[in-house]
């Protein structure tokens, strides 16, 4: 089974192309230090340019949870209701409907 898309996870492919993009810097710039420093102020324009558009649009953190974990939330919160209403009276007579 896949991991979900929004549980935050390691799996996130953002952080595949992240930790490709470190590698293949310090290749280059093992190689050529000059061609590295050039990849390196590149890398640094996109990193600077995905902040400020993760800070302008809010997309850092605090969203509002998906349709599916909020959906997740509420069935844990019903099941947890009926598992407590089941334990609170034992001795309730379940075709009374009280």
């Amino acid at each position: 089974m896949g991991a979900s898309p929004d549980d935050g996870s390691f799996l996130d492919p953002k952080w595949f192309v992240i930790g490709f993009a470190v590698a293949a810097f310090a290749l280059i710039l093992h190689y050529d230090l000059r061609l590295g420093l050039a990849v390196g102020s590149l890398l640094g324009v996109f990193a600077a340019l995905w902040l400020y558009l993760a800070l302008r649009f809010g997309l850092l953190g605090g969203s509002p949870p998906s349709e599916r974990r909020a959906m997740q939330e509420r069935f844990r919160k019903q099941g947890s209701n009926r598992r407590h209403a089941a334990d609170s009276d034992p001795n309730r007579d379940p075709r009374s409907g009280a």
